[in-house]
């Protein structure tokens, strides 16, 4: 009887924990009462964001973000530069979003 009641339950733990790693947060701005003029207004600012910092820090896509050398630490060189790049679009966006009163809660 306990091995059928235990028998799920690496699964949901699994999913316990991957449900914590994702990190489900979400803005919100202290300003706005209203949940659906808020829900407009992030919408709109959240492409305004995002577009202001992929004119400060252009994204790369598909083989931009590759690197042919297949020495190991030419891979390295890549993925840093990659994860570099990718931190400074977000500091970008998350600046923004701050500007325009919004904060980010788990």
């Amino acid at each position: 009887m306990a091995n059928r009641l235990l028998g799920g339950c690496p699964v949901l733990l699994l999913l316990l924990l991957l449900g914590g790693l994702a990190g489900c947060g979400h803005y919100v701005n202290p300003d706005i009462a209203d949940p659906g003029q808020a829900k407009a207004k992030l919408a709109e600012d959240t492409a305004l964001c995002k577009a202001e910092a992929n004119e400060n820090v252009p994204e790369s896509y598909g083989t931009q973000r590759y690197e042919a050398d297949p020495t190991i630490e030419a891979q390295a060189t890549r993925y840093v530069a990659n994860v570099a790049q990718d931190d400074r679009n977000t500091d970008v966006f998350s600046r923004c979003m701050r500007n325009r009163g919004w904060r980010y809660v788990k």
